[in-house]
This record gives structure tokens, C-alpha cells and sequence, in this order.
């Protein structure tokens, strides 16, 4: 009878190692995702050998370092989220949208907002999201932050705090959000409290008279206070919505250099394919980097009662990688009125979208839009996997795409600095002590 112990698993080598470094046999990362030569693995993929010692990543199997064979798993950087709402999350199960349409969406934040605003509530239920994205492996996020007049500065406050216990485990931007057609000073005093936190200026914008003139508002108190720019542009299926363009030309017009970032730009969907054209040519001129948010798009849109939606919440995200725009991938909301569902899963964000918007047959460059791309867009140092660099990483059983995308990889590891993260996302009922809440 055989009493060798058994060959330790990687799981086993990764949980075990005590510090000492790790040489890790065949990982399997995206070719999008890595800065280095390594050996073609086939469709987007790059077979390399690494280790992992004091927290970094080498390139490499250092002559130290212990071994384990990967068997061709694949390896991320650990993603990066450039549009959030922690603030507005978890707050769908007490005040929910009744039809799931955009309009009652707003509606059901507001009831929400009068009936249970408080720091306590809001720090509760950002905690909570902040542990299901480090669970599932997010490294940095940016959230937009309403700007109510009456609550913005403890919100601030509070979700300023949150990120400062968080620093280490997930960078965390915050951006003051408000309609582009406030009152000056109102956008002055977010202008100011953007610098303050660190964040962007947020704006969400409607096609309506006026508009380049906002822009330029806007623009001019970025540049004043020395801030990126971050804009709900085109949020809508009305094939007759302009606002990416005016913001494309508005960039142009003024030669505004700093960060400039759009979400949505679901109206490209829409829109004639020279009118289409004609607004990507503008942005990629502009520089504008775009993130797509198609989990909470294709939750709202086209949206009646007894029909099947004909037209998908996204953009022209295959366009405007053509075009070299920086295009990101965005969870947007989560548990609220703008979108039921969702868990500031990066992972499956991708998964969905891949299906969604095709972003396969090949795989190419796709998963940038979940890692390098979106650090850059944010000015993060991650999101791709370097010699040298954090060894911050989600490993995945699945060994091609086909096998990552069969499953919804909840058995992946994610490593902080190296090490095996111990938590995992946080039970529902956690929040059950909250006012309005029930199981």
C-alpha cells in the first residue's frame, strides 16, 4: 500500500508556502493583462512561469523558491472598477423599483434618501459592498457620490473615512456627482470637495440648451482646481442624445489636458452608423476614455411591460477599441433602484459582457477593459501582472475561455500581496439590522 503523502495542490502551495517564495509552473495569463514575454498559450493567452516572494511578482522561477506545477490555470492582476455607487448600494431590497424602468429608478433613490439617510446606514452599507469586492478580488474602485446639498459633506466624510480603513486592500476614489446644469456655485463647492477627497468631478448630463456652455463650466472649474472629469453621457436609448459629442467637441474646444472619463454612451446603439462615426472620430480625438456599463444598462433599458426588449443597454465598445479609445468595463450599481441585482464582481461583469457584446471568437485585448485599462483611465499602479509588481492576483481553475466562461469561477483564490485573501463576500443578512430592512 502506497503511504506517500499526497502531491500538494496549488490551493494547498499558495495557502502553505509561510512566506517563502513560490515558483508557479505554466500560469496562464491574459496576453492584455501581462508586461512581458512569455509562450503563446493561444486566443489571448500567454504561458508564463512567475514567482511569488515578499508580496511581488518575478518573472520567472527564481533558484530559491519552491515549485508547484499550475496545470495551465489561469492567473489575473486583480481587477480595477472605474464606475461605481457605493453610496446608493444595498438600498433596493426597502425602497425598490417597482417596474425596473430608468424614471422609477430615480424616484426610488430619493424616497430612500428621505426616508433613511443616515452616516451610520450609509457607512454600513458601503462597508458591505467594499467586502464583496475585495472578495471577489477588486483592487481599486471609483465611486460617484450624490451630490444632495443636505448630505454630500457627511457622506464625504463618512466614505472618506471607509477608504482611508480600506488603503492597502483596495484604493478607493470618490467624485462628487451632480447634474451638469447646477447652479455655478453649487459645481464650484464640488469642484472644490473633489480636490479635497482626491477624486474627480462627476457630472451627469442631458441633452438640453445650454449644453457647451455647462461644458465649459465645468471644464474650466477642473482645470481651476486641478481635477479629472467624469461624465453620465448619453444614458439613454433616444438615437437623437449628443451629449459624448458636445463633450468631445468641448474637450477639443478648450484644450482641456487633464482625465477625462464617460460612461454609458448607450445612444451609439441607436444612431445612425455616420452619426455614430462621426462622435467616435471626436472622441478619439478628445483622448476621452469610455467605460461601458452593460449590467446595469441592460437591466433599464428598453424596458415596457409584457415586451421583450429589442435593443441592449451598452455602447460601440468594438468601434472604439478600433479607433484606440481607451474602452473599461464598470459594475455601476448594485442592490439599488438603477439596477436590482449585482455584486461589485468584476469577474462576472466580465463574463456577462463577453456574452453580451461578443467580446470573443477572438479573445484578444478584452480583458484589459477590467484591468490595465481602467487603472490607467484612474491613474492606478495595478491591473496588470510585471515583474516587480504587487502579487495581487485571482487564480481561476478554468485553463482556456471556454472553460472560464462554462462556470462562474466562484472557486477562484484571490491573493493580497501574495497571500490568500481569508474573507469572503459578506452575507446578505448582515444587513438585516438596518432600518427597513428585512430578510
Amino acid at each position: 500500500m502506497d503511504q506517500r503523502a499526497p502531491e500538494p495542490t496549488l490551493a494547498d502551495a499558495l495557502a502553505n508556502r509561510l512566506g517563502q517564495p513560490l515558483g508557479v509552473i505554466g500560469a496562464r495569463v491574459p496576453s492584455a493583462m501581462i508586461e512581458g514575454a512569455g509562450r503563446p498559450a493561444g486566443d489571448g493567452l500567454t504561458e508564463v512561469d512567475l514567482t511569488l516572494a515578499d508580496g511581488r511578482v518575478r518573472l520567472g522561477i527564481l533558484p530559491e523558491a519552491a515549485r508547484i506545477d499550475a496545470g495551465h490555470r489561469i492567473f489575473w492582476p486583480r481587477t480595477v472598477d472605474c464606475h461605481t455607487h457605493i453610496d446608493k448600494g444595498q438600498t433596493g431590497p426597502r425602497s425598490p423599483n417597482p417596474n425596473g424602468t430608468f424614471d422609477a429608478a430615480g424616484t426610488a433613490i430619493m424616497r430612500d434618501r428621505s426616508d433613511y439617510f443616515d452616516v451610520k446606514d450609509l457607512s454600513r452599507r458601503a462597508e458591505f459592498q467594499m467586502r464583496a469586492a475585495y472578495a471577489h478580488g477588486t483592487a481599486a474602485l471609483r465611486s460617484h457620490v450624490d451630490a444632495d446639498e443636505a448630505t454630500l459633506d457627511a457622506a464625504l466624510d463618512a466614505l472618506s473615512d471607509l477608504a482611508a480603513d480600506w488603503a492597502g486592500r483596495i484604493d478607493v476614489q470618490l467624485c462628487p456627482f451632480t447634474d451638469l446644469f447646477a447652479p455655478r456655485d453649487q459645481m464650484e463647492g464640488l469642484a472644490r470637495a473633489a480636490a479635497r477627497v482626491g477624486g474627480a468631478l462627476s457630472f451627469y448630463m442631458r441633452a438640453a440648451p445650454g449644453l457647451a456652455d455647462a461644458l465649459d463650466t465645468a471644464i474650466s472649474l477642473a482645470e481651476c482646481h486641478g481635477v479629472p472629469l467624469d461624465f453620465h453621457a448619453d444614458e439613454t436609448l433616444d438615437p437623437a442624445s449628443h451629449c459624448l459629442r458636445a463633450l468631445a467637441e468641448a474637450v477639443l474646444r478648450t484644450k482641456f489636458q487633464g482625465p477625462v472619463l464617460a460612461g454609458h454612451a448607450c445612444a451609439l446603439m441607436v444612431q445612425r452608423p455616420e452619426e455614430a462615426d462621426r462622435t467616435l472620430d471626436l472622441v478619439a480625438d478628445a483622448g476621452i476614455g469610455i467605460v461601458s456599463l452593460p449590467l446595469c444598462n441592460t437591466y433599464l433599458m428598453d424596458r415596457a411591460p409584457g415586451r421583450t426588449p429589442r435593443v441592449r443597454g451598452g455602447t460601440l465598445v468594438h468601434e472604439m477599441l478600433a479607433r484606440g479609445i481607451p474602452v473599461a468595463l464598470g459594475s455601476d450599481n448594485t442592490r439599488d433602484g438603477y439596477f436590482a441585482y449585482g455584486d461589485l464582481d468584476m469577474v462576472e461583469l466580465f463574463r456577462h459582457t463577453a456574452h453580451t457584446l461578443q467580446l470573443d471568437h477572438p479573445v484578444g485585448d478584452w480583458p484589459a477593459t477590467v484591468g490595465p485599462t481602467p487603472a490607467k483611465l484612474l491613474g492606478h499602479d495595478g491591473g496588470h501582472i510585471r515583474d516587480g509588481g504587487p502579487a495581487d492576483l485571482i487564480v481561476f481553475a478554468a485553463r482556456n475561455w471556454s472553460e472560464f466562461h462554462a462556470r462562474p469561477q466562484t472557486d477562484r483564490i484571490v491573493l493580497d500581496k501574495g497571500v490568500p485573501i481569508a474573507s469572503a463576500p459578506p452575507n446578505f443578512s448582515d444587513l438585516d439590522t438596518l432600518s427597513g430592512m428585512t430578510p
